[in-house]
């Protein structure tokens, strides 16, 4: 594919900009199951699979869904992964015109471009650019505020989408005291915290409510996630000298 990853992003904005105008969607939250089945006619199923039968082995997974297939939801999803799924059905049924955008003929076979479609349109559809940069200033960069506003996208989507921003930041998922996932914009890499974020980390866990701390360089904030497994703690952590 001969185009960088800015051009990418910037077509899928201006192709997420002008679905929303033409859906009358001027603020959060995003819809996309209304998106996807009312604007643009894209059939949704639910599917119920039947429990396995005494000694019957696993079935394999089923195949990812292809842009024919349309939307396919199973029961035990969540509000925020049925709008996931929304949201990838959508980048499939558009996949189109978005190749048109980049000047390239679609291939509906072409899985890598596919796939990576998949991974980058929900979070921009469900947190759109524009709205998304205002709110987190209107929200002074709280996450659960943030979800509040962005109620069909989860906790985890809105942390990461932080990392699209043009301000450097580290964020981190640990669970029950092991980080699961550490991503940077700032050149920041591995999994260990910094003791700064260590210490945030143990506030949080020990009083389960949000905590900021600011000290060697950085500035760490936390947020315990509800409704998990496990606890979930998320931490947002910037450089204080840029």
């Amino acid at each position: 594919m001969d185009f960088t990853a800015e051009e990418l992003f910037e077509a899928i904005d201006r192709l997420i900009a002008g679905l929303l105008e033409r859906a009358g969607i001027e603020t959060p939250p995003v819809d996309a199951l209304y998106l996807a089945k009312e604007h643009l006619g894209i059939p949704i199923t639910i599917q119920s699979p039947p429990p396995p039968e005494a000694g019957e082995r696993p079935r394999a997974r089923r195949r990812r869904p292809s842009a024919e297939d349309g939307i396919v939801l199973t029961a035990g999803m969540t509000r925020e992964q049925r709008h996931k799924a929304a949201a990838e059905g959508i980048a499939l049924a558009l996949a189109p015109q978005l190749c048109r955008k980049l000047g390239l003929p679609f291939d509906p076979h072409e899985r890598v471009f596919l796939g990576q479609l998949r991974t980058l349109f929900p979070p921009r559809l469900l947190l759109p650019t524009r709205m998304f940069r205002a709110a987190q200033r209107e929200c002074q960069r709280d996450l659960l505020a943030l979800q509040e506003r962005f109620a069909t996208a989860s906790a985890e989507m809105i942390a990461l989408r932080w990392l699209d921003l043009d301000e450097p930041a580290v964020i981190s998922f640990v669970d029950d005291g092991v980080v699961s996932l550490r991503r940077s914009n700032c050149g920041v890499s591995g999994k260990n915290l910094l003791p700064v974020e260590q210490q945030c980390y143990e506030r949080v866990a020990l009083l389960e409510r949000p905590h900021r701390l600011r000290q060697q360089g950085w500035t760490v904030r936390g947020w315990p996630l509800s409704e998990r497994l496990v606890l979930r703690i998320v931490l947002h952590s910037t450089p204080d000298d840029v």
